[in-house]
């Protein structure tokens, strides 16, 4: 490691400290995908590095492989939602795509009366449906060729934009989330060497855990205005999803000063793999994959564990998430569903409602966004 004197001038200082932020700001990365299935051998990060949490991490995405980038946001009465995922993945590595493409993207809306939209998109084929990433920071932008979807990230995780612009299905608009939650991986804060695999073959990374939300779409001719919580994330696999992932429980949401994330996945293996993660106020407080540092549980009726494809949907969740004992004990946290605003019998998601308490304390009341999938007969 050079030697830096100790008594550098306070101007030397500050223009070396500006030269070193410079240089990392200025450091980028850019990925042009195009819309054709590849069969060439793939190869998947696992392992975190200084920059890039939000980079691409599947060279190249092959027909059995995904690399994907997922927002959400629910208004702050859980009356209205919006979920946007722009994937680089065929319907070979993730079954839930439509078939022929390798690039598309996906909405979904719920509307305070409870109606749903669900618009699934692939891109032109080869590169006229091409997709684009760059790489900055920790940070990523998208652009999704020919669709009119695109995201916009700060280098530094602060703040990303989504904007959608598709004439065809009448769908404009759109969605901001300012941070107010530290990212992480699944067992760690951000940070170079890090574990990115939250279960075997399974990637994830998470740029913004909980956040301000401002949606403003028109889609197909209505109205989808709201301020609420937000939610960002990205996962890829070097092996075809449903070969690995027996079920899989996943949420995140606002409980009065808390932002938490849970993760529950039981592998094709039949073991249980976990991930932890809470912030008070701003600091992360729990990330953690070890024994004990999660329960995450169906409620109330069909509350088979782990489901199973004929598994009905649960009426909630239980979470029990150890905040540690500097932080007061165990968060144990009711998940009371409200609408399914995406079922397809393999796969749900959620809006529901939290109500919660650290150790018997003060309860906190919040909302949150959450999914199961269900790959597995037996």
């Amino acid at each position: 490691m050079p030697f830096l004197p100790t008594h550098l001038p306070a101007l030397s200082v500050y223009c070396l400290s500006v030269v070193l932020s410079a240089t990392i700001a200025l450091s980028q990365t850019t990925l042009t995908v195009p819309n054709t299935i590849v069969t060439a051998p793939s190869t998947a990060q696992f392992l975190s590095t200084a920059q890039g949490l939000d980079a691409p991490k599947v060279h190249p995405v092959n027909a059995t492989t995904f690399d994907w980038w997922y927002f959400d946001a629910v208004s702050t009465d859980s009356q209205e939602s919006v979920v946007i995922v722009f994937y680089m993945s065929t319907d070979l590595g993730f079954p839930f795509r439509l078939p022929g493409a390798a690039i598309s993207v996906d909405i979904f809306v719920s509307f305070a009366d409870g109606s749903l939209l669900f618009y699934p998109i692939n891109s032109l084929p080869g590169s006229l449906g091409s997709a684009t990433v760059v790489s900055e920071g920790q940070g990523a932008s998208g652009v999704w060729s020919n669709s009119g979807f695109s995201f916009d990230g700060e280098d530094d995780l602060s703040r990303y934009t989504v904007t959608i612009d598709n004439p065809v299905l009448g769908v404009k608009g759109t969605l901001v989330l300012d941070s107010v939650a530290p990212a992480h991986y699944p067992c760690d804060p951000l940070g170079a060497g890090a574990n990115l695999e939250v279960s075997p073959h399974i990637g994830w990374s998470n740029a913004i855990p909980d956040a301000n939300a401002t949606a403003d779409f028109t889609v197909s001719g209505r109205k989808l205005q709201f301020d609420g919580y937000g939610y960002h994330d990205k996962n890829w696999v070097d092996q075809p999803f449903a070969a690995n992932v027996h079920s899989w429980y996943w949420g995140h949401g606002r409980l009065g000063p808390y932002s938490i994330v849970w993760f529950d996945v039981v592998g094709a293996d039949g073991n249980e793999y976990i991930s932890s993660y809470a912030a008070l106020n701003g600091q992360i407080i729990a990330t953690s994959c070890s024994p004990g540092s999660i329960r995450v549980r169906p409620t109330g009726r069909n509350s088979q564990y782990p489901p199973v494809i004929t598994s009905g949907n649960p009426d909630g969740f239980r979470i029990d998430l150890d905040l540690g004992a500097a932080h007061g004990g165990m968060l144990s946290v009711n998940v009371t569903t409200k609408l399914a605003v995406s079922d397809v019998i393999l796969y749900t998601r959620w809006i529901g409602t939290m109500q919660g308490s650290v150790s018997g304390g003060p309860v906190y009341n919040g909302i949150a966004l959450y999914e199961e999938f269900k790959m597995s007969a037996v």
